[in-house]
């Protein structure tokens, strides 16, 4: 009988291991209802992900969401360990500048815009597409800076020159990439 007791157990181990982990489960159940844009359902299963394991697919899904649900002040502590996992990854610095642009946050999202154009530069595919958002979200930026400019003493932690200096030199470097890419084709 013993020999009986043994081959369930193995039959057991075996079954189980080919069951995917609740994580994985959670995980795919996420993103099959944020790409159907259920960022609320979503969530749920993405925070169970989330509690039951660190993954940076499901932090970055669940800070997708967030920003979905404007909840940006959550995402950008997504994005935060996202990054914290992969920091060249650009897109993750596009997106959290997103969310500190939601929150009022200009000093951080230029940061994060100067950030993702600095690991941009290293990435083999450069697109115009993305150059052109980047570029229209720092004149944007810079016509909010200028509007206001005598207030912004009060609440950045960034002083005007410095913020003011950082959009001139991020679109001078999506020039310089412009024109890099121009002169390898």
């Amino acid at each position: 009988m013993k020999w009986f007791a043994e081959l369930e157990t193995k039959f057991k181990d075996a079954f189980f291991k080919t069951l995917p982990p609740q994580n994985l489960v959670n995980l795919q159940k996420g993103k099959e209802l944020y790409l159907s844009s259920r960022f609320d359902e979503a969530l749920l299963y993405l925070d169970n992900a989330v509690n039951s394991e660190y993954d940076p697919a499901a932090y970055e899904l669940r800070a997708k969401c967030f920003q979905n649900l404007n909840y940006h002040s959550k995402a950008i502590e997504d994005f935060d360990k996202v990054i914290e996992e992969n920091p060249l990854e650009f897109s993750y610095y596009y997106s959290r500048a997103v969310s500190k642009n939601a929150v009022s946050d200009l000093d951080g999202q230029i940061e994060d815009l100067q950030n993702c154009i600095h690991y941009y530069k290293k990435s083999k595919n450069i697109e115009n597409a993305i150059l052109k958002k980047l570029e229209t979200d720092l004149i944007t930026a810079g016509k909010y800076l200028e509007n206001v400019r005598y207030n912004i003493s009060l609440s950045p932690k960034t002083p005007y020159l410095e913020i003011k200096k950082l959009i001139r030199d991020c679109l001078s470097q999506i020039r310089h990439i412009r024109i890099t890419k121009n002169l390898q084709k």
